[in-house]
């Protein structure tokens, strides 16, 4: 059994200085919730350190590095993720090893939907995901097809 989670990036600026939606930064806010839920995610994993996943966008990478800073972890992106369909960011699970633990740093709606897709087996069936929102979900070995996930865990700041 494989721990896949999904994290939506902690709280961000309204807006950048170039304007541009990918270069927003986290908030103060932001950054405290980022903290936090690197703190619940050290607790829920017991000593275990995930292979971590983002998207380069700065408020993700941001998230993920507060993370991984906890964790004593570092960061891959991967630019499929930033805008990334449900479908897409099943397809950057899918691609890790067979056993690993993956945390992945993205955006909405993209993994509000994933998570709806792994546990509930489509995509429209999701119930909002806050910034700082944490999944865990339980999945099989090999690929991993819609509806096959159990969500083990959620958390919200």
């Amino acid at each position: 059994m494989r721990h896949w989670i999904v994290l939506r990036h902690a709280h961000a600026e309204a807006q950048s200085a170039d304007g541009a939606d990918f270069s927003r930064d986290l908030s103060e806010r932001g950054r405290v919730e980022a903290g936090r839920a690197a703190d619940a995610l050290a607790k829920m994993l017991d000593g275990r350190v995930p292979r971590i996943l983002s998207s380069p966008a700065t408020r993700a990478e941001a998230t993920a590095q507060i993370v991984a800073d906890r964790l004593g972890d570092t960061v891959g992106f991967n630019a499929r993720i930033y805008d990334g369909t449900p479908g897409t960011l099943l397809d950057v699970f899918n691609a890790t090893g067979p056993t690993e633990t993956v945390l992945l740093v993205g955006h909405n709606p993209g993994v509000e939907e994933l998570v709806a897709l792994l546990v509930e087996g489509r995509s429209q069936a999701h119930r909002g995901m806050p910034t700082s929102g944490m999944a865990v979900i339980d999945v099989p070995e090999g690929l991993v097809e819609p509806g096959r996930g159990q969500l083990r865990a959620f958390w919200a700041p």
